[in-house]
């Protein structure tokens, strides 16, 4: 799930987490330091005359990011990881959850679905999965967790967690890649426009 217009701009120069978006894009250190140095309370919009526009969105769920931490991890450890990584849904219906919540439904959204099988052909040795939506915090008794919550895809505990939450619930529910995904395009099923929260144009492939 992207910002919408945006698929151009991530089929030319891949999937980048907002670290390595920041890092392209080089803004004043002041913008850097409040993208990357303390919690997004509203999105940004940075400008290149080579790279074009791109949206960093805001990170607003992370409202008690203090308060649901493990022990040792600090918010910068956390932002870290957040800020260095590509995030992938594994389920539709938390998609569809995310994408009819009220700030997101107002606004067109960009929506790429990828091919699994050929993502983790190329990353699976970086890929890395986690059993929360690992940027919200919205309330202060969501689950603590640390830079540990992210697990090597060899090593995710998926059988404990499917044990623990049963099979109305997702035993994973983030697929991360650290940095980026530069060659996105090419792992690319289909890419739709989605207004008020359902799908109104595909975007790719283009008939």
């Amino acid at each position: 799930m992207a910002d919408d217009g945006t698929w151009p701009s991530i089929a030319s120069h891949g999937l980048m987490s907002t670290r390595a978006l920041v890092n392209l894009f080089d803004p004043p250190e002041d913008i850097r330091r409040s993208l990357l140095e303390q919690v997004r309370r509203t999105s940004t919009t940075l400008n290149h005359p080579s790279y074009g526009t791109v949206v960093v969105r805001d990170q607003g769920p992370l409202k008690f990011l203090d308060r649901c931490l493990t022990t040792g991890t600090t918010p910068q450890d956390f932002l870290n990881e957040l800020n260095g990584r590509v995030f992938f849904w594994l389920s539709r219906d938390r998609l569809e959850r995310l994408l009819n919540g009220r700030r997101y439904r107002s606004r067109p959204q960009t929506v790429i679905h990828v091919d699994t099988g050929r993502l983790l052909r190329v990353y699976g040795d970086r890929v890395q999965l986690a059993p929360y939506n690992t940027g919200s915090m919205h309330v202060p008794t969501a689950p603590k967790r640390g830079a540990d919550v992210f697990v090597d895809l060899d090593s995710y505990p998926y059988e404990s967690w499917r044990k623990k939450r049963g099979l109305r619930q997702d035993a994973v529910v983030e697929l991360t890649v650290p940095d980026a995904v530069p060659d996105i395009a090419d792992l690319v099923v289909r890419v739709e426009r989605w207004v008020a929260g359902r799908p109104t144009e595909i975007l790719f492939p283009v008939s």
